[in-house]
């Protein structure tokens, strides 16, 4: 029961993923008006699902380990009641933080919250507060996705209104490659978050007794039968169900659709007033920065961060007063809290649930 819990509250978490980063690949294009903005949601929705699939692939063809995805502590993997429930009470956790920035528009990263309420949650479970030391890797992203995202869309600003101030770019041809580089940001976010709920699926479902459910390679020639070896490897996600893999891939499209217009507003009109040329270069350097991180780095850089300093570095390229620090601090506040109240929680629920 508990491993179809998780596997339900992985789909839901998707939903909420996709509705939160909804609006980094399509804020651009509506405050613009290069789209219309159902036209915008259902074009991202669309590029955001065929993202997820095609992140699935990537995955068994990279081999990456689930163990470090999730970041399941090695004490944990011989304790499949406690596992499942630090991951039950890290999803929920996570999934409520999503759900609050969502409602206040606040622009709140999948990826940060969520490993930070697993390792609050797994710290919880083992009754170790060592097994906190994760989160100061969370911080990372933090920083590199705004601050790369601020220094390219500022120098794509600049490059861009060069090109149109001699006429070799049309308002025309802005637009359009605009609508180009908002899918690209939609497939990249796609292509990077499904890591994290398949990766959980996956682990729910081997380390609570149901890897039959996924396969009979635990007794394969290249195995030696442990959870552990299972967890570290692909052997796991190859055989996953496909049902399950089409469910979480089309909860973070219906997310998608279902869009932030709390968190557009956000970043559109209440953080700065977006011109089209400020719009492509910040999509621009946030499909870059998405693509370099997951493909060629592997490193889960968040879309959301990464966009807020894209839209930034855009609009100052243009004019100093033309961002709202006020709303910028908050955003910023928020970012610096979360992971530590994702953590807080998620330590607490669990260690409350298995006392």
């Amino acid at each position: 029961m508990l491993t179809w819990s998780i596997v339900a509250l992985s789909i839901v978490w998707a939903f909420t993923n996709g509705a939160q980063d909804a609006s980094n690949a399509v804020t651009t294009t509506i405050v613009t008006r290069v789209l219309p903005e159902r036209v915008a949601l259902t074009y991202a929705a669309i590029m955001n699902g065929a993202g997820a699939m095609f992140g699935l692939v990537s995955m068994m063809f990279l081999q990456s380990s689930l163990v470090e995805i999730v970041g399941v502590p090695g004490a944990l993997l011989d304790q499949p009641d406690a596992l499942g429930t630090a991951l039950a009470c890290g999803i929920i956790t996570a999934i409520a933080c999503l759900i609050v920035g969502w409602w206040r528009g606040i622009p709140l990263s999948g990826w940060v919250t969520t490993l930070a309420a697993l390792a609050g949650a797994f710290a919880g479970a083992l009754g170790d507060v060592r097994q906190l030391s994760p989160i100061a890797v969370v911080f990372i992203p933090v920083l590199i996705g705004p601050l790369v995202g601020f220094a390219l869309s500022f120098a794509l600003t600049r490059a861009v209104s060069g090109l149109q101030s001699k006429r070799h770019l049309t308002t025309q041809t802005v637009r359009w490659t605009q609508t180009v580089t908002a899918g690209l940001v939609a497939f990249g976010h796609g292509l990077s978050n499904i890591r994290l709920p398949l990766a959980i699926v996956v682990v729910a479902l081997a380390g609570l007794g149901q890897s039959g459910a996924i396969g009979s390679h635990t007794h394969g020639p290249e195995s030696d039968g442990s959870l552990g070896h299972l967890l570290s490897s692909h052997a796991g996600l190859a055989a996953l169900p496909l049902w399950i893999a089409v469910l979480l891939s089309g909860a973070m499209a219906l997310g998608t659709f279902v869009g932030g217009r709390e968190i557009v507003r956000t970043l559109g009109r209440r953080l700065t007033d977006l011109t089209v040329s400020q719009g492509l270069a910040a999509e621009t350097s946030t499909a870059l920065l998405l693509y370099g991180a997951s493909v060629w780095l592997r490193f889960p850089l968040s879309s959301s961060f990464t966009l807020v300093g894209s839209i930034v570095g855009s609009s100052l390229a243009a004019s100093k007063r033309s961002v709202s620090w006020h709303v910028l601090g908050r955003i910023a506040l928020w970012w610096a809290l979360t992971p530590l109240a994702c953590a807080a929680l998620g330590w607490g629920s669990a260690f409350v649930a298995l006392a």
